[in-house]
């Protein structure tokens, strides 16, 4: 790889690890500037995956912080179960209705990977499954933009 190659390489793992300049948008613009398809597909993904994880993990940390400062605030005791507030029981039925397959396949598309991975710890999955569902999801996009941005080009006479 020419220096070129591996600051372009760069360019894509740090906009995929951008949020909502998701992987699926940097990955064909790594392809179109002449980034060998695989190496513009993992950098893209790779940076998209640590900020989820990150992301992930953090919104976790916050999440249970934070139940537990409100519950310290109402002098109820570290075991109680929570209280279910009129956004809370929405999210959750939206959440019941879709699944988190829906919210993890539509959050490259919209939403963004780090704010979905957000959303769902937030309702109430795990960091661990946060991270398993949007990132599964992550590297599906990424490889149908990588496949797109190839055929395009092939088609177009450009690669």
């Amino acid at each position: 790889m020419s220096a070129g190659q591996i600051l372009v390489a760069v360019g894509v793992f740090l906009g995929g690890a951008t949020p909502w300049l998701e992987a699926v948008v940097v990955i064909p613009a790594g392809i179109v500037a002449g980034l060998n398809p695989v190496v513009a597909l993992l950098a893209g993904a790779v940076g998209n995956l640590v900020t989820v994880g990150v992301a992930a993990w953090s919104g976790e940390r916050i999440r249970r912080w934070w139940i537990a400062r409100r519950r310290r605030r109402r002098g109820e005791s570290p075991d109680t179960a929570p209280v279910s507030t009129g956004r809370r029981a929405r999210a959750e039925r939206i959440a019941r209705r879709w699944g988190m397959p829906a919210l993890a396949l539509l959050g490259p598309l919209g939403l963004g990977t780090q704010l979905s991975a957000l959303v769902a710890v937030g309702i109430g999955a795990s960091s661990r499954a946060a991270f398993a569902w949007v990132g599964a999801a992550t590297v599906l996009w990424s490889v149908v933009a990588a496949v797109a941005a190839e055929t395009g080009m092939n088609i177009a006479g450009i690669g």
